[in-house]
């Protein structure tokens, strides 16, 4: 029995010793790696940090990163307990320098009265945040959907902050015009906005470069900033936008996801003379403008159209975009942009073409060459399939080899990389058999293949070659 206790005795030190050890090894890191790695720990853990020594305690108050986060639902004694703990934690460490603060907040439970003592409490904890020069401001609260959640105009008035997210499920007040900001990043999430808020960041965020709505409820978006450069919106058909007004000469990336019920009513119009990334997901509007994109380098370009879209209206995107030199479209957008004996849109600048494709038929194969008929000097050519189930395969398909010989697509003789993911096979293999006998500066073709088409694949391999590429043939893996 004294050996056994003698035993557990030593494993006790050894435990102590190897603990003692971590502890000074990481204090031999430099301070900065050492707040980086603190500064991942929600307050609870760093707070348990602190007690394993007076030096920790001090590495604890000076960390530059505090999160309120993690907090799960606590009986009422305990849970006045903890916030009391929270205000003793931002008490003790003063005037020190925070950099990052983020509090993930409950206030949509419990007795009305607690609910606003406790975002009393919360924004006394911005207080002491801006009060240390805080840098970026990450609040994510859940708030009763009657209450206006306001912001303490300290926020607006903090010279440091130049990062601010907010989240929390009901509306959100808009600053006075004449509470201007040094904010650079602005990030909205599920929250409730008027176009007054539009009008703030256009007319008093005069150093904003980043600004993204997502889940935002707010149906007229006008945003003109002389200093704007990435615009980025996820709008799903519940927001209710109508109208989306973007401009900004320093605009350089916009993103937009916007999905709408009915687009009767919609419009989309961007003024950017230096944008050189755009990306637009959802459906076709009944108006858009993009204007010249002169300086448009890439395009990615997911629309959906309603039965009735205007044809000469959707055309007008494929115009505004016409100096991009990558373009990624789905087989919808194709569709919906091509029209039999339509003169196709001419892309000279376009070196990099991809298309995600779901169906072979004649009507997507035709969409497909009136494009590409306008792009000679397209280089890279990139053909995907989505393998969905609810998409039959097509009884037939008019393109075969001698059909796309006939096509006389000028981009045939610049083009130097292929890569075709086969969904039918047979139809998708016509096209790859005409590039490789009549690319002559082909270089190399990857075709993504599944378990079922290997047989396929073999006569690839014979196929008359005018060019010295290289074939590569990649077994699709099972998920």
């Amino acid at each position: 029995m004294e050996r056994k206790q003698k035993s557990l005795e030593t494993s006790s030190s050894q435990a102590t010793g190897a603990c003692v050890d971590s502890v000074f090894r990481f204090f031999s890191l430099p301070e900065e790696v050492s707040h980086h790695i603190l500064s991942f720990l929600p307050v609870k853990d760093l707070v348990r940090y602190g007690g394993l020594s007076k030096k920790c305690q001090e590495f604890q108050l000076w960390t530059p990163s505090v999160n309120f986060v993690g907090f799960s639902s606590l009986p009422n004694n305990r849970h006045f307990r903890l916030l009391s703990c929270l205000d003793r934690f931002l008490f003790l460490r003063g005037d020190n320098k925070i950099r990052r603060f983020r509090v993930d907040w409950n206030l949509a439970s419990g007795k009305t009265a607690s609910i606003y003592n406790e975002l009393y409490r919360v924004m006394t904890w911005v207080h002491a945040a801006v009060k240390c020069n805080v840098e970026e401001l990450d609040l994510k609260l859940r708030v009763l959907e009657a209450t206006t959640f306001e912001l303490p105009i300290c926020v607006f008035d903090c010279k440091s902050l130049s990062y601010l997210l907010v989240e929390c499920g009901t509306a959100l007040a808009t600053p006075s015009v004449a509470c201007s900001t040094n904010l650079q990043y602005i990030k909205l999430r599920k929250v409730k906005i008027d176009e007054g808020f539009c009008k703030w960041i256009s007319f008093s965020c005069k150093c904003i470069k980043e600004l993204h709505f997502e889940e935002v409820k707010v149906e007229n978006i006008t945003i003109d900033s002389s200093s704007l450069e990435s615009f980025s919106l996820v709008s799903p058909s519940f927001c209710g936008l109508r109208q989306l007004l973007i401009s900004g000469k320093k605009l350089e990336k916009i993103d937009i996801e916007w999905r709408c019920a009915l687009p009767s009513g919609t419009s989309l119009d961007v003024s950017a003379p230096n944008l050189r990334s755009f990306k637009w997901t959802g459906n076709l509007l009944k108006h858009q403008n993009l204007g010249n994109l002169m300086c448009l380098e890439k395009a990615e370009i997911f629309l959906s159209p309603s039965a009735d879209y205007n044809f000469d209206n959707a055309f007008g995107v494929l115009h505004s975009i016409c100096k991009v030199k990558v373009l990624i479209l789905s087989e919808e957008t194709v569709k919906a942009l091509f029209r039999e004996g339509h003169i196709p849109a001419q892309f000279d600048d376009i070196s990099y073409l991809a298309m995600n494709i779901t169906s072979w038929d004649d009507d997507v194969v035709s969409a497909m060459v009136s494009l590409m008929k306008g792009m000679p000097n397209l280089n890279t050519l990139n053909l995907k399939s989505n393998h969905s189930i609810n998409v039959p395969k097509p009884e037939e398909c008019r393109f075969d080899r001698t059909c796309w010989k006939s096509q006389n697509l000028s981009f045939i003789l610049e083009l130097k990389e292929v890569t075709i993911e086969l969904f039918c096979g047979n139809i998708e293999l016509e096209l790859a058999s005409y590039i490789l006998e009549d690319a002559k500066n082909l270089q190399k073709m990857v075709i993504i293949y599944s378990p079922q088409q290997s047989n396929l694949i073999r006569g690839l391999k014979k196929s008359k070659m005018n060019s010295t590429a290289i074939i590569v043939c990649q077994e699709k893996q099972r998920k």
